[in-house]
């Protein structure tokens, strides 16, 4: 009787196994396509930096970011339910679209709509994309922004002064476009200024103890830094060291 569950177990092992090879092939095999629709557009501009640690080949974080003809730039973070396939399949028509209408020069708020509406359209209901999207206008120094379901923003002035951004609408793919709202807040910016925008995955990143990191410890690394080009790093870091990995 155990040799015949050893040998049972030894079989199902090699089983999962197999079947988990399969799955990491068909994620990156997404992940490639993905890369190809969700080229890296401007994100390597000067005035951006961006951070993307995934639990998964294929996790449900997007980072855009496009030239507008007029000369600003639009820059879309989105964070899909779930990760693997399912967030693959609403993160590909979300570039696709942000990047063939920012080029075509449409506004902010019909670029959200067309991406609401085909994710309505195509993704069951447990599938939808909390999202933040910034209009920057280079020439009259202000960021018009729009969230809707993730974590508040934090606009981090060269004074120090904190000014946080809250969510006002629900998350892209919930409710039809005639029903999303259009809340928006406008900024007016100065040379220095710095926006920061982020997914639940930093405040919900644990450590060993099962605690959470939590906006507090996040908000604490803003308060205490004394060298705001090292700001970014230091949130890195801080997260990493909390969780230990």
């Amino acid at each position: 009787r155990m040799r015949k569950m050893h040998a049972q177990i030894h079989e199902q092992r090699n089983e999962i196994r197999l079947h988990n090879d399969h799955l990491i092939q068909e994620q990156e095999a997404a992940k490639n396509v993905f890369d190809n629709v969700a080229h890296a557009g401007c994100l390597d501009a000067p005035n951006i930096k961006k951070m993307l640690s995934p639990m998964a080949v294929f996790n449900g974080d997007v980072v855009l970011a496009a030239r507008k003809p007029s000369g600003g730039m639009l820059v879309l973070m989105g964070d899909f339910t779930g990760h693997g396939l399912p967030a693959a399949i609403g993160a590909m028509p979300m570039a696709e679209i942000f990047y063939g209408m920012t080029g075509k020069g449409f506004s902010m708020m019909d670029i959200l709509r067309e991406i609401n509406q085909k994710l309505k359209r195509i993704l069951p209901p447990s599938v939808f994309a909390c999202a933040c999207m910034m209009d920057i206008n280079f020439r009259k120094k202000t960021a018009e922004v729009w969230l809707g379901g993730l974590p508040d923003c934090l606009l981090y002035r060269k004074t120090g002064e904190i000014e946080l951004i809250k969510s006002q609408n629900l998350p892209l793919g919930v409710v039809d476009s005639s029903s999303l709202k259009e809340a928006t807040d406008l900024l007016k910016m100065e040379d220095g200024d710095r926006f920061f925008m982020w997914s639940d995955g930093v405040h919900e990143a644990g450590n060993p103890d099962g605690e959470m990191f939590g906006s507090e410890r996040l908000y604490e690394v803003f308060r205490e830094n004394e060298q705001v080009d090292a700001l970014f790093a230091e949130i890195h870091a801080s997260v990493e060291a909390f969780v230990g990995t």
